[in-house]
């Protein structure tokens, strides 16, 4: 009983995948890269939905929207060029009464649903403060905010994230911590892209052969 009432509290947060980048440092769109015969965001898709989130993506391809739709993963295309559009995007397509926002970078396939699902117990108890995924000392994303956020996200002009609105109106911030250090990798350039394929199949050996055989 009191995990079925922890999957419906986890239902009420709005759930942003930022896939809006240029992937200039990658060359390509890393999103649309391989892993496993499936590209990687949705990876990052499922582990969302296995947490029990309900994801919404916000991307300026119209290759990955074709590819969310069919998968059946809900997807917004649009041509505005900053990251806080993304944001806002997402955010203006959520319900009005969403608990609070989880803003998750499409690139970071290995993040575990155990872990998300502990950023969300967490965020529960203390519903006003944000909440980080992190390792050790080093914090990361995917980034929880709290509700009362909402309208100064809105607001946030820029391309930093919505870091700036927390250090800005002194939100006290907790770290999850992962249980591993991979979780918080992103496929950034194509020498991180090996490193994610590598830890991957790693945990999933299996899976590399099969690969391989196609």
């Amino acid at each position: 009983m009191a995990e079925c009432f922890m999957i419906k509290e986890i239902q009420t947060i709005g759930c942003i995948i930022m896939a809006s980048g240029l992937s200039e440092r990658y060359g390509k769109n890393k999103l649309l890269e391989k892993l496993d015969g499936r590209e990687i965001i949705l990876h990052t898709a499922a582990s969302l939905a296995e947490a029990g989130l309900s994801p919404l993506a916000v991307t300026r391809s119209s290759e990955l929207k074709a590819i969310l739709d069919r998968e059946g993963v809900a997807c917004i295309l649009h041509n505005r060029p900053k990251k806080s559009d993304t944001m806002h995007i997402g955010m203006e397509n959520l319900p009005m009464k969403a608990a609070g926002y989880l803003f998750m970078p499409g690139d970071q396939p290995l993040v575990r649903p155990a872990s998300l699902r502990k950023m969300a117990e967490r965020f529960f108890l203390a519903p006003g403060r944000a909440v980080r995924l992190g390792y050790g000392e080093q914090p990361g994303s995917p980034v929880l905010f709290p509700a009362s956020c909402r309208e100064d996200l809105l607001a946030y002009e820029g391309d930093r994230g919505g870091m700036d609105v927390i250090r800005r109106k002194k939100i006290p911030c907790d770290i999850v911590q992962a249980e591993f250090e991979w979780e918080l990798w992103d496929a950034d350039t194509p020498e991180r892209m090996e490193r994610v394929r590598e830890v991957y199949f790693r945990n999933h050996p299996g899976e590399e052969k099969n690969v391989q055989a196609l």
